[in-house]
């Protein structure tokens, strides 16, 4: 398992997707318009700003859960505003439910040039354990 989260972090660091601190402390995710992160029309791809929503809403959801659990996305619905061409894009979670086997965080993506909301993300959580049998587990 130690090697699939060093690939995939290599794989977000390639793309240049990087955690910061939010002014209160809390962990924020950011990824930069460069050109090999745009669409056709010069914005932030979609599914790079859905990458993003999901990255910052599971780092969130990670914290209401103990250290024996962790969380897979159940359900990711993003609503796109307007495109994000220059600066970076900034995820700003709130954790909207948190019960024992479900977490729901609502993120907003900001576009940095002038700190307008480009994207809204609801994403759905499911708690799993870290179980050695893999059958006890849900699938995905």
């Amino acid at each position: 398992m130690m090697s699939t989260i060093r690939e995939i972090s290599e794989l977000l660091d390639h793309i240049g997707f990087r955690k910061t601190t939010a002014p209160d402390g809390s962990p924020r995710w950011e990824l930069p318009v460069a050109p090999h992160v745009v669409n056709t029309s010069g914005g932030l791809q979609g599914g790079l700003i859905a990458t993003l929503a999901d990255i910052a809403a599971g780092t969130a959801a990670l914290t209401t859960r103990p250290p024996d659990a962790g969380v897979v996305t159940s359900d990711l619905s993003v609503r796109y505003f307007r495109p994000i061409i220059a600066g970076t894009a900034r995820a700003v979670s709130r954790i909207v439910h948190a019960g024992k086997r479900s977490i729901v965080v609502q993120v907003e993506v900001i576009d940095d040039t002038d700190d307008s909301v480009a994207a809204l993300a609801t994403v759905n959580f499911a708690t799993v354990s870290f179980a050695t049998d893999r059958s006890a587990t849900p699938a995905g």
